[in-house]
Parts: structure tokens; sequence; C-alpha cells
């Protein structure tokens, strides 16, 4: 089910966020020439928040270790060792929407 997580105006292209939903932590992502993407908000490798994370408007970059992943899919760049978790988008009214429903964060092997 989709809940209310915050105004589209409070995120910009090639901008993220942080947002809580359903007690999950998400990086709201709007990727250059992209829309909107959902991914969980801490890092697979050492469950760092990504809330610090550079972001150049196409990579996500965690500020721990340098791993990174592509903000438009949310699959890994370097190293290709773990994905991000991403979560079902809706935008309404200049309200975004996401839903957490059967989606978890992902954690690479130790």
């Amino acid at each position: 089910m989709f809940g209310r997580v915050c105004k589209e105006d409070t995120i910009v292209e090639g901008g993220m966020r942080l947002v809580i939903a359903n007690s999950h932590v998400i990086i709201l992502a709007w990727p250059d020439n992209g829309v909107i993407k959902a991914f969980q908000g801490v890092c697979p490798h050492t469950n760092t928040p990504l809330a610090e994370a550079d972001f150049d408007g196409a990579v996500l970059t965690c500020p721990s270790h340098s791993w990174t992943w592509d903000a438009m899919t949310g699959e890994p760049i370097h190293p290709k060792e773990c994905w991000l978790a991403e979560y079902p988008v809706k935008v309404d009214g200049g309200i975004i929407y996401i839903d957490t429903e059967g989606v978890s964060p992902l954690f690479a092997p130790r």
C-alpha cells in the first residue's frame, strides 16, 4: 500500500533526500533526465546511513567506503557486490508516495 512521504517540490532533479516510510529508511533520488526513485537508505555493506551519500545526478556514492550504485536502477557499479533494494514510487498531485510492502533492504554476504 502506498503511503505519503513528502511533497514533490522538496526534491529537485539531480538531487536526493532521506525519507521514512513505514519504519523503512529510504533515499529518494531524482536522477538527471530520469524519474524519482526510492532505494534503501542504508549501505548494504556496512549498514551506514546513505543520507550523507554523494549524488552527482547519476551515481550514489557511500560516504563510508565509496561503494557506488546507479541511481536509475540501484545496480552496483563498484564493486559489483550488492544492489540497493528499490521501492515503488508514485507521484500524484505534487505528493510522493512509496510502497514498502514486500520490500526489504538488501545486504552483502559477510
